[in-house]
């Protein structure tokens, strides 16, 4: 009996017979045993497991509304509830963009203690700033500039300021949520019902790819030893549930708008080639302002296009901070797939090996861009261009027409050219548009070969029309040598060919003459220079 009795012990000391299901909270077991029974989906966290793309605007808002349920102010934690408590609806945009006559004035109520509403209380919100930054230069040198940084930091406030910050957030956090699921909604339904003639090309920017070698010296890790390579990758959407994943790579780092359509334009002319029937691109990405969201990705976006033979462009953008879809995918999936070429031996030094390993490994589309390429769509975009007011409110931009477009709030595609949303109209001219323009050519048809005087950034310029396409004009100008002494290069430069709008074409004008013996230099008739130098 006591040796049946020792048994017993040493089997619940060891684990014997302990099942998970067993919970029995007297059996004792070893730490090692506990650890060996461990299920296996349970898991100790690590640092891939952080939510790192979380929104500002949402996490700011929610540590205000948190804070004050903390303090029995707000009634819940949860920021949907108190939207719900302001509007009427949250899927109409003029609650949500607190343009109702029956709800823009509303305000949650929160019950505020008069004994208590002075106190002091703190949060944390996450705060960007410009922080100096010193660097040293190779002379010894000491060198000031400024970095942005964004960090979480703590807040301090009375409850009644915190309340009164809340209720000044509450109408941007209305219109950022309505727009998340607006354009989720609206793209979703666009990829449901595209025609024949239509196409979605999902483009975004992916991080940069590190080159590397399958075994390397320490030294190559310290310093520029690793090039990088530009990625930008996207999923193209045709109808019958039709897509193509893609990738256009590039050695030069430029993530510019310029650099953004020398990438798109070899997807263009693919989609000429493999879907001939398609007329109408409708593209989607995120909205940063240096690649997308600003005038000059406005410009091309109205005018690149139709160069290539589409007639009807939306660009589209997701709200900020939600923009994550499949060219996220795609850029993740190539580098990942290099990443484990390396490791099998195989070295990606630079550009051209990468994009070798991903066509022979890969199913994924993919094209390459020359820093010329980048260089050239950058001659596309005249000197001056006008801002698009509401820029950064702008989520939709339409084009039937070159230099012509129409943005909105967000986006619509009920019909071509729709009145939906509250939609703007915009030209695309140059800033200098006055009437120094009279007797140029505005409003004049001119003809490839015709030699024209353009405006180029404030100084005017001889050259000769080599194309013309939509009312825009591309001019082969000559170089300066002096006040009314001009001269062509024996090397063509790009950036010599530029795209004009008609208010940069001053004059059409007779061919330069000779202004020297050596017939190097070429000046414009005197009284035609003296007539529109004035003007300028």
């Amino acid at each position: 009996m006591e040796k049946q009795e020792r048994s017993g012990e040493e089997g619940r000391c060891s684990g014997e017979g302990f099942s998970a299901n067993n919970r029995e909270p007297s059996q004792a077991i070893s730490r090692a045993q506990f650890f060996k029974l461990r299920p296996f989906w349970i898991s100790s966290p690590t640092l891939l497991d952080r939510e790192t793309c979380a929104c500002k605007i949402h996490e700011n808002f929610q540590s205000k509304i948190k804070k004050l349920h903390q303090l029995g102010i707000l009634g819940t934690s949860s920021c949907l509830e108190v939207v719900d408590s302001v509007v009427c609806e949250r899927v109409k945009i003029d609650c949500m963009y607190r343009r109702c006559s029956d709800c823009q004035n509303k305000k949650f109520s929160p019950m505020l203690d008069p004994n208590t509403k002075d106190n002091i209380v703190q949060w944390k919100e996450w705060v960007s700033k410009s922080t100096p930054y010193s660097k040293k230069g190779q002379n010894g040198s000491t060198v000031e500039t400024e970095v942005k940084t964004t960090s979480l930091e703590k807040s301090s406030a009375s409850i009644e300021k915190l309340v009164s910050m809340t209720q000044d957030g509450l109408d941007r956090f209305c219109k950022h949520i309505f727009n998340i699921k607006h354009q989720f909604q609206s793209i979703q339904c666009l990829k449901a019902n595209l025609q024949e003639n239509e196409a979605v090309v999902h483009v975004d920017y992916s991080e940069n790819y590190n080159c590397k070698w399958s075994r390397e010296i320490k030294e190559v890790n310290f310093g520029g030893s690793h090039r990088q390579v530009t990625l930008h990758t996207g999923v193209l959407y045709v109808s019958g549930g039709r897509l193509e994943s893609f990738a256009s790579v590039s050695d030069c780092l430029r993530h510019d708008a310029a650099a953004t359509w020398a990438h798109l334009s070899p997807v263009l002319e693919h989609l000429r080639v493999q879907y001939p029937a398609v007329t109408k691109v409708h593209f989607l990405s995120d909205g940063p302002t240096s690649q997308y969201r600003n005038k000059t990705a406005f410009y091309l976006a109205s005018t690149v296009p139709f160069l290539k033979g589409f007639n009807y462009v939306t660009w589209n953008f997701t709200e900020a901070s939600h923009g994550k879809g499949a060219p996220d995918g795609v850029g993740g999936a190539l580098k990942n797939l290099a990443d484990r070429i390396v490791a099998r031996g195989t070295d990606i030094p630079d550009m051209r090996a990468l994009i070798t390993n991903l066509k022979e490994h890969s199913s994924v589309k993919i094209f390459e861009v020359k820093e010329e390429e980048i260089l050239k769509s950058a001659e596309l975009v005249p000197p001056t261009l006008k801002p698009v007011p509401g820029t950064m409110t702008v989520h939709q931009l339409i084009a039937k027409k070159a230099g012509c477009i129409r943005v909105r709030e967000v986006s619509c595609f009920c019909k071509n050219w729709c009145d939906c949303n509250t939609p703007k109209d915009f030209t695309f001219s140059c800033n200098n548009s006055e009437a120094e323009n009279e007797g140029g050519a505005e409003g004049k048809s001119i003809e490839v070969g015709t030699w024209v005087r353009v405006n180029y950034d404030g100084d005017l310029f001889p050259g000769i029309v080599t194309q013309a396409v939509a009312e825009q004009y591309e001019v082969d100008t000559m170089y300066r040598a002096g006040t009314n002494r001009f001269f062509i290069p024996g090397v063509e430069i790009p950036g010599d060919k530029v795209w004009y709008l008609p208010d940069d074409i001053r004059a059409v004008i007779p061919e330069p003459m000779p202004a020297s013996s050596s017939g190097r230099h070429f000046c414009v008739l005197p009284e035609i220079w003296a007539k529109y130098s004035k003007k300028t």
